[in-house]
This record gives structure tokens, sequence and C-alpha cells, in this order.
């Protein structure tokens, strides 16, 4: 699914927060939102679910296949939700209901958006479990006896399984040790681009992004300040806010963590 966002500006109780933001997402591509905390990142993301809150004003266009979702009534937002564009949120422990089996979770957008019976849908829950490397097993715990990794598991296969076409991850590592942030990554890609869905990756981290997109924007104080590959941005970014991010980026675990193969290898050393 292509994207096209133009000229957005955003503001809660008439203070800005997000202005004149142009930004493009191609058919089966992944491109990274990047900004220190605070800069808008998660704003523009909920304005492309519908989910601002009530005190946001909103102006500009964001078009899904040349389809202007801004001022779409919540009947039809509510038919994008899921079936169309999913998001996968920041913390899964507040993210997923307390009340629901992961079962009845990962179940819940195909009951909310396909005409399918009961076995067909726990059929295609069991079938995404797998995809994201959780047994059947798992499907009759609650998110609070699941660990980090796993619920943020659980929280991709319930935006994956009704295939949509469009992922809004949304800091989706950021609770995660530096191993389990890189395990969510690798696996997020890999279904993303299995299911020749876009994703638009949110985070504040390049060491992040850059296993993630092949395309980014850089958001400052609500502003898009610098856009190019992912790769020319880390190796020569421009402005000094992106320069500052790129530099802790080099700071952080996750882009020198060794991968699953090495750290097996040095298990065996050990022993």
């Amino acid at each position: 699914m292509s994207v096209d966002i133009q000229g957005l500006s955003i503001a809660i109780g008439g203070v800005p927060i997000v202005s004149d933001v142009n930004l493009h997402i191609g058919d089966r591509s992944r491109v990274g939102l990047i900004g220190a905390s605070g800069s808008g990142k998660s704003m523009i993301a909920r304005a492309m679910m519908g989910l601002l809150p009530p005190t946001a004003t909103c102006s500009g266009s964001i078009r899904y296949e040349g389809e202007e979702i801004i001022g779409m009534g919540e009947r039809g937002l509510a038919d994008l939700r899921g079936r169309y564009v999913s998001m996968v949120f920041q913390n899964p422990g507040s993210a997923l209901n307390p009340v629901l089996t992961v079962m009845q979770q990962v179940m819940l957008p195909l009951t909310l958006h396909f005409e399918l019976s009961q076995a067909q849908r726990k059929a295609r829950a069991i079938a995404m479990l797998a995809k994201v490397g959780l047994d059947a097993s798992v499907g009759s715990r609650f998110p609070h006896q699941l660990s980090g990794g796993q619920q943020q598991r659980v929280g991709i296969a319930t935006a994956l399984v009704g295939a949509p076409k469009l992922i809004l991850a949304d800091e989706p590592t950021t609770a995660l040790d530096s191993i389990t942030q890189r395990q969510i990554v690798r696996l997020l890609v890999s279904l993303v681009d299995e299911a020749g869905a876009s994703m638009l990756f949110i985070t504040h981290d390049f060491s992040v992004l850059a296993h993630a997109t092949d395309d980014c924007y850089v958001l400052d104080a609500g502003r898009i300040i610098e856009s190019g590959s992912t790769r020319a941005l880390l190796d020569q970014p421009r402005t000094p806010q992106a320069r500052q991010l790129v530099h802790a980026a080099r700071e952080l675990t996750l882009h020198t963590a060794p991968d699953e193969a090495t750290a097996s290898s040095h298990k065996k050393e050990r022993r």
C-alpha cells in the first residue's frame, strides 16, 4: 500500500505538535520515521490511524492509495483499521487487553473484519502465532503471564493476522533488551516482506532503524528536517539533530550485539 502525506499539521489544545509534514511510503517499502522523544512521531502515527485525541485538530492530507482519510467518518476508519492498516505499539504490556487470552487477542481482528467461522479464526490465529515463534499452547495464557518479548510477538501476531497492507510500528522495541530487540526487528521485517506489505517504523534509535528500513525521515520539533536512504543518513547526517541521533545510536548495544550464531559460538567456547 502506498501512502502520501502532504502538509500534515496537528495541534492539541491549540498547541502545535506537528507542522507541515510531507512523507511518502511506497508500495511494499519499509520507511523509517526517527526523532527524539516528544518530536511528534507518535502523533503522526495516530493521525494515520484516525486515533488522535478529542482535543486534537488536524489539517493537510493523508492518502492511502489515493483515498483521503482526514475527515473520514468513524465507520470508514474502523473498517480501515485492522483490515488494511494495523499498528504495533511501543509497550505491549499496556497495548494488549489484560482480560483477553492470547488466542482471543489474536483472533479479534478476524472477528471484527472477516466473515469466518470460529474454527477458521482459530486456525489462522494458531498459524500466525507459529510465524512469530509462539506455540499454540501460549494461546490460553494472559498477557501478564508472558515475557516482554513474548508480549511483543503477540502484538505483532495481532497486527498481522488480518494481512493488512500497511504496518505502523511505533517504537516496538523500546521496552526490550538489546538481544530481544534484534530478534523482534528481524521478525517484523521478515513478516512484513513475506506479506508484501508496507511499513512505517517509528523510533528514536538509528541503530534499530538500520535493521528495519531502507529510507527514512528525520523529525525534529514536529518538522521533517532531513530525509533520504537510511544508510546515507547513518553515514553522513547533514543536520545537527540527525548527527546527534547517529552518535547516540553508535553507543547503544543493539548496533554491536552479537547475533544468535555468534552467541551460540561463544557459549560453546565457554564449555
